[in-house]
């Protein structure tokens, strides 16, 4: 696993970030933990790369719907075409 590379942070890097003009660092890429991506993502010319690590995006409960399958694939598989 790589290490965030913010001055002497011990934490696990979770993702790449690229630098552009008008930011300093203009035409690196360096690793951050999750705390420091969001600090150095607040300046001009930055954008995560992309995300280090396993990572899943969890599907939001929508209110008013109780009971809602999780995201996936649909539980009619191998059904094609329209028609009873």
């Amino acid at each position: 696993m790589r290490r965030c590379t913010w001055r002497d942070c011990t934490q696990t890097a979770a993702a790449r970030v690229r630098f552009e003009l008008p930011n300093l660092l203009a035409g690196s890429e360096r690793d951050y933990c999750q705390a420091h991506t969001a600090q150095v993502c607040a300046g001009p010319g930055t954008w995560v790369q992309r995300w280090l690590g396993p990572r899943r995006a969890a599907q939001p409960v929508l209110p008013g719907l109780p009971g809602a399958a999780p995201a996936g694939r649909s539980s009619e598989r191998g059904r094609k075409g329209v028609g009873p």
